[in-house]
C-alpha cells in the first residue's frame, strides 16, 4: 500500500471512483471489479471494499434513472430477495477475514468476473425461459460476493445473458437488479458495522465523482466501436489483476 498524505490519498481516490463509475455507465460493468483492487494500493483492503459497497448504491441508482429502456424492480425482485439473505454471510467473511484472505477473495472475485465474460462469449443468443432455480442461485452467490468483495454481478450477467433478449435489455434488466439489490444490502453492511468513519467520510465527495463519470460516459458511449469495448473490456480486467498483484507484493 502506498503512504501518501491524506489531501493526496483524497484526491486519488475520488479519480478511482469517478473513472470507476465512468467503466460501469460505458461497459455496463467494471465498477467494483476496477475500484477495489485498485483502492487497496492506496487504502487496506477492508477499507476499499467498504467504500466501493457503500458508493456503488449512488452508481446503482444513477445508472437505473439514467438508462433507458428501464425495467420494473418486481421482475428481478427474486434474485435481489436471494442475494439480500447471503450479503451478510459473505460480509462475514469481510469482517472477520484477515487481508491476505480478503485479497484472495478480491483476486477470485476478478476471476469469476473474466470466467463470466468468457462463458457470455460463448453463449447462444437463443434466449431461454425464467427458471426460479436458476435465478435463486444466481442471487445466492451473488449476494455472497456483494457482502465480501463487493462483486455481485458476474453470477446475475451469466444469468441475464443465457435468459437472453439482447444487449440493451441485458443491461436494463441488471441496472434494475443492481438498484433492488443495492438498498436494502447497503443497510444491512451499515447495521454490521461494515462502513468506518473513513468510509462515510468519502461518501458524499464520491458521489459527486460518481455522476462526474457518469456523465462523461453518456458523451463517449455513442462514439464507441465495437472493437473497442471489447478492447476496454479486456483492458479493465488485466488493469485490476495488475493493481491487486501489485498490491499483494508490497504487504
Amino acid at each position: 500500500m502506498f503512504e501518501l498524505n491524506p489531501i493526496m490519498e483524497f484526491v486519488i481516490v475520488m479519480i478511482c471512483i469517478g473513472g470507476a463509475a465512468f467503466a460501469q455507465s460505458t461497459l455496463g460493468f467494471g465498477y467494483a471489479v476496477l475500484l477495489v483492487p485498485v483502492l487497496t494500493l492506496f487504502l487496506d483492503a477492508r477499507s476499499a471494499i467498504a467504500l466501493t459497497q457503500l458508493i456503488g448504491l449512488a452508481v446503482s441508482v444513477t445508472s437505473y434513472v439514467e438508462y433507458r429502456p428501464r425495467t420494473k424492480i418486481r421482475s428481478v425482485s427474486l434474485i435481489a430477495i436471494t442475494a439480500v439473505i447471503t450479503t451478510p454471510v459473505g460480509a462475514w467473511v469481510l469482517l472477520q477475514g484477515s487481508e491476505q484472505l480478503i485479497l484472495i477473495c478480491v483476486g477470485l472475485g476478478i476471476g469469476i468476473t473474466a470466467l463470466g465474460s468468457y462463458l457470455r462469449s460463448q453463449m447462444s443468443t437463443t434466449p431461454h425461459a425464467e427458471f426460479w432455480a436458476f435465478q435463486v442461485t444466481a442471487g445466492f452467490f451473488s449476494g455472497l460476493l456483494r457482502g465480501s468483495v463487493s462483486m455481485p454481478g458476474p453470477p446475475v450477467i451469466i444469468y441475464q445473458h443465457w435468459i437472453g433478449g439482447g444487449a440493451e435489455n441485458i443491461r436494463s434488466r441488471m441496472f434494475a437488479y443492481m438498484l433492488a439489490m443495492a438498498v436494502p444490502t447497503t443497510l444491512l453492511l451499515l447495521i454490521m458495522g461494515v462502513f468506518t468513519a473513513q468510509t462515510l467520510i468519502y461518501a458524499i465527495p464520491g458521489v459527486v465523482a460518481v455522476i462526474i463519470g457518469n456523465y462523461i460516459s453518456q458523451r463517449v458511449r455513442p462514439h464507441m466501436s465495437e472493437s473497442l469495448f471489447k478492447f476496454c473490456s479486456t483492458l479493465l480486467l488485466l488493469v485490476s489483476a495488475s493493481a491487486l498483484i501489485v498490491r499483494s507484493i508490497t504487504l
